[in-house]
């Protein structure tokens, strides 16, 4: 049984979508994947093993913590579909090159794993913030 439907302000109905599209948009989604990248970076930033002692390397001293320091967010254009995936990267800069060798160990070294455990740890909050950041997209687009 078909159901007829009439709309009263075409033009209001037409704006509320357009608003609404925007909530899917390219600022939308890297906003929420940035969010959810934030509560794994913390978590990765306290788990990450700190040494006792500093180091000496191509001459200058290095402090302790200097792969704690390290740990970073970064954007992955190779793997990101510009207004469908935003892939983030919680990872380490190239001062803390050693980072893989401290997370996975060495044949002289036993693995520190802290990467994985800290976005296994965080995974449902992140996804949590994500939802957030949408929703309250999606509020600010509904109120106009």
């Amino acid at each position: 049984m078909a159901k007829r439907t009439t709309i009263e302000n075409p033009t209001a109905l037409s704006d509320y979508l357009d608003r609404m599209e925007t909530v899917g948009g390219e600022s939308t989604l890297r906003q929420a994947a940035v969010a959810g990248a934030r509560v794994v970076h913390k978590e990765v930033r306290l788990r990450a093993p700190v040494g006792v002692k500093g180091y000496e390397r191509k001459g200058a001293p290095h402090s302790p913590g200097t792969l704690k320091r390290s740990i970073l967010i970064a954007y992955d254009r190779e793997n990101s579909v510009e207004g469908k995936l935003a892939t983030y990267l919680v990872t380490w800069s190239r001062d803390a090159f050693y980072g893989y060798f401290v997370e996975h160990g060495t044949s002289k070294m036993a693995a520190l794993p802290f990467l994985r455990p800290g976005f296994d740890a965080k995974r449902q909050e992140a996804v949590t913030q994500m939802i957030g950041v949408i929703q309250r997209k999606a509020k600010e687009a509904a109120r106009g």
